[in-house]
């Protein structure tokens, strides 16, 4: 979602990010899923029907259009013993577009959050066997992870009259939480709805008809009953079909022994043995799962992405009419692997990726029938591992035992896949590509090159800490900013009792003083000295406010740090002002993801207030013409003052829409302009303004300019080498109100191109992982976040209000994953976008 224009204006409006606690929406809005028969297509991006079905198995899922009746159109859902059905709520198509966006799907939205809305209702009749075990029932799973929620039944207190019928439809309820679970606690980016079989011990499962699907924050009244085994037939008895056969083909091409079981040896075993053609790889054709050969060993790789990752799929896949098994993966009988009883998975590995502390290679197993079970996820490091961790540039073995991947729920019996793991979405940074060979499973254990943990743990052994560069907060990696740190010929001034170091002010030499407010001091700085300070490093509390004059103060970073309080603040009762310049060079050899340069907050409290300046957008009571020199204003603008000044905006007509394209518009000319007022005239109704200069450009009459004078300014200045950026993220305050932030913002709205970095595989500076040496593979030219005011996963509601962000080369303020207020803020010139919301900002 983004606006844009040359003045952009939001007033009154709130933006927030949805969270596991989410306020159901207002009562009278419903969200429609499927009404009526064309609810069951997806539609194109611009409201079209494009044909393709939403449906979750098109095998036993139909949409009935009742054309010739009264009677609303309904899903007919007729489950098997092997699959379920449903309605998808998911993007349907992606096509060609850039940056893989959804041109067709089954919801304006997709991937809704339930818990929005109160309740899920619908209208249903089912006709089947049932028991006691056997029930109609309804659940729904995740987009990625894909989680399953709670399987609710559909009878007691969420059905009319306690059970549902063959005959007459019934009003179906269910509270939208009584769908979360332990792992999937907002019900957020729900991918499908399913009405649920009932499994192979059944010769009849459910059939399901299903209408007027939606979500509501006013459910209907309902008549809640006992519950009832309904309809009461009694069941038939399972399934008489024998267990299916694979048909007879060559020699396998291992031979088990009574401990050892090779999974994946070569690149023979990539498809099944009956046909080339068929792969046993999760994902393959997605993320172009291959073979290869070094000179050490055969191996396939998975470059996982985003929102998949890949594996080796077990058991049969194919089946002829009368289900028995013609091809089939691992264990090349037709029959799904039972690990149970089994000792050890081990393989050979190498890795690349960018890994944190929230995104590892991890691996896991699927199975155990349907619907289908997960096991724990391993993480490929410490006592898996040789060495204790994977790396690029050679094989490591991994040695599991079985049990380490069983669950109170699933013995690993019935294994349908193994998967080697993606980081997900929330991982900005490059996904786990896996090398892997010799896949196995066996009863004896092989030796690692470092054995696990015993007893008596040796001791952990660190490498030298100054050869670490970075350290790890909330969802990136910062450089590492401390005395011992600091370049050659640079000096470390500590605050003490309360005060500004005051040794500091003998220091003359530009960007080499850094200014340190450890914990427990409490610093004002009033003061307007022409240090250009290196950085500011707030662990305290550094409050920069006028006390009998104007302050002034130049810097490079000024870094607030978690626990830390940075503010800037003005007097509504004072005129006097705040200019905080930022002034400084990037440097690329200790941080080349740019982070530096500008106010950067790791979880620490940052709060700029400037005086409010009331209307912030003020409109024109007569046309202004080219050469004049004076703006006549409605009453509105009563707080301007002499010397301050507002933009005028570019009023033209008749432009093509092509005119907005900036970049590639070689014969626009932008007439937007400035007026520093000389005097004001209030005598009338209007207010009559004289600009310093006269006006080069025609402005309409009830445009409206903005007033964009603030008692603080934050300003790049024009000797910095680099531009700065306000960028908080994480825990703490982060309330930015009636501030001029000028000049601001480093990336461009030129094609992202940011540096890629990782951890240094070969050395280690503590057990958290969380201070590393960072290994750049690739330096980026255009980094991506680098905004002129920027909320980056802030955890913590934050404020933008009454700002004035002027020229800013790509986004005027941006909030990212995160929860901001953003109100009564005048943008100029941002060559992108006035506001962007990013990754479920809303």
């Amino acid at each position: 979602m983004k606006l844009s224009a040359p003045i952009a204006l939001v007033l009154l409006a709130k933006f927030q990010n949805c969270c596991a606690k989410t306020a159901p929406r207002d009562l009278q809005e419903d969200a429609i899923i499927f009404q009526n028969y064309d609810d069951g297509f997806a539609k194109g991006d611009q409201g079209d029907k494009v044909g393709t079905p939403c449906f979750t198995d098109g095998r036993w899922v139909s949409f009935v259009e009742n054309s010739s009746s009264a009677e609303p159109d309904y899903m007919n859902i007729a489950t098997t013993k092997w699959h379920s059905g449903g309605y998808r709520m998911a993007c349907m198509d992606r096509g060609s577009h850039t940056n893989w966006q959804c041109w067709a799907a089954c919801q304006p939205t997709p991937y809704p959050n339930f818990l929005e809305w109160g309740y899920l209702i619908f209208e249903a009749k089912v006709s089947g066997v049932f028991d006691s075990i056997c029930q109609p029932s309804i659940g729904l799973t995740k987009k990625y992870p894909q989680y399953q929620s709670n399987v609710i039944t559909l009878n007691g207190a969420y059905v009319d009259g306690g059970s549902l019928s063959d005959t007459e439809w019934k009003t179906v309820v269910i509270p939208t939480s009584d769908f979360t679970t332990e792992q999937w606690t907002d019900v957020k980016g729900v991918k499908d709805i399913h009405f649920r079989n009932c499994g192979t011990g059944y010769s009849v499962n459910p059939t399901y008809q299903v209408r007027s699907l939606k979500l509501t924050g006013m459910p209907p009244d309902i008549q809640v009953a006992p519950v009832t085994l309904s309809p009461t037939k009694f069941p038939t008895p399972a399934p008489t079909t024998p267990l299916p056969t694979r048909m007879p083909t060559s020699v396998p091409s291992f031979v088990p022994t009574d401990d050892y079981w090779p999974v994946w040896e070569t690149s023979v075993d990539d498809h099944t043995q009956e046909n080339p053609d068929k792969t046993c790889f999760v994902n393959q054709d997605r993320l172009n799962i291959a073979s290869a050969s070094d000179a050490d060993a055969e191996y396939f790789t998975i470059q996982t992405d985003k929102w998949a990752g890949g594996g080796i799929l077990f058991g049969c896949q194919l089946k002829d009419s009368n289900y028995n098994c013609i091809e089939s993966c691992f264990g090349w009988d037709g029959l799904k692997p039972d690990w149970s009883e089994k000792g050890y998975l081990t393989f050979l590995a190498k890795i690349e990726g960018d890994f944190t502390e929230t995104c590892q290679p991890t691996i896991s197993l699927t199975g155990g029938g349907w619907p289908r079970s997960s096991s724990n996820k391993i993480q490929l490091g410490d006592i898996y591992v040789d060495q204790g961790y994977l790396v690029s540039y050679e094989w490591r073995r991994v040695m599991i035992p079985v049990d380490d991947l069983k669950t109170s729920d699933w013995n690993l019996n019935s294994l349908y896949a193994m998967h080697f793991n993606s980081c997900g979405e929330e991982h900005d940074g490059g996904q786990p590509k896996y090398k892997i060979s010799a896949v196995a499973v066996t009863n004896t254990a092989i030796d690692l090159i470092s054995s696990p943990p015993s007893s008596s743990p040796s001791e952990y052994v660190s490498d030298n800490p100054l050869l670490a560069t970075h350290r790890f907060y909330h969802t990136n990696w910062y450089p590492l900013v401390r005395a011992d740190r600091e370049p050659s010929g640079n000096m470390w001034y500590v605050a003490e009792n309360n005060s500004w170091p005051a040794n500091v002010f003998s220091h003359t030499l530009s960007r080499s003083a850094t200014v340190h407010i450890p914990q427990g001091q409490t610093v004002v700085y009033s003061g307007a000295d022409s240090i250009i300070y290196d950085k500011i490093v707030v662990e305290g509390s550094l409050t920069i406010q006028p006390i009998s004059s104007d302050v002034s103060l130049t810097a490079g970073t000024i870094l607030v740090e978690e626990g830390g309080e940075l503010n800037i603040l003005t007097d509504e009762s004072s005129s006097f002002t705040v200019a905080v310049h930022i002034d400084g060079a990037l440097d690329h050899s200790i941080d080349p993801e740019e982070q530096m340069i500008g106010i950067v907050s790791l979880g620490g409290n940052l709060n700029i207030v400037g005086n409010d300046v009331g209307n912030v957008m003020l409109r024109l009571a007569q046309t202004v013409t080219s050469g004049s020199q004076t703006v006549e204003l409605h009453a509105e603008s009563a707080n301007l003052q002499i010397g301050n000044e507002i933009i005028l905006p570019d009023t033209q007509t008749g432009l093509p829409v092509g005119h907005w394209d900036f970049p590639n518009n070689v014969n626009y000319v932008d007439q937007t302009e400035s007026c520093v007022i000389s005097n004001i005239d209030a005598s009338l109704a209007t207010s009559v303004i004289t600009c310093e200069s006269p006006l080069q450009y025609d402005h309409t009459a009830g445009s409206h300019a903005g007033h964009v004078t603030r008692s603080i300014t934050v300003k790049t200045s024009p000797n910095s080498d680099d531009r700065g950026h306000i960028l908080h993220t994480g825990v703490g305050k982060f309330h930015i109100n009636n501030t001029r932030i000028e000049q601001f913002g480093r990336t461009t709205t030129d094609m992202i191109d940011s540096t890629v970095m990782s951890p240094n595989p070969d050395l280690k500076f503590g057990q958290d992982g969380l201070t590393q040496q960072m290994v750049v593979s690739h330096f980026g030219t255009n980094q991506i976040a680098r905004y002129a005011l920027h909320a980056h996963h802030s955890m913590v509601e934050g404020i933008f209000d009454g700002n004035a962000i002027l020229y800013s080369p790509r986004d005027g303020c941006v909030a990212h994953d995160s929860r901001v207020h953003i109100t009564k803020n005048v943008i100029v010139g941002a060559d992108g976008t006035g506001i962007f919301l990013e990754d479920g900002t809303g």
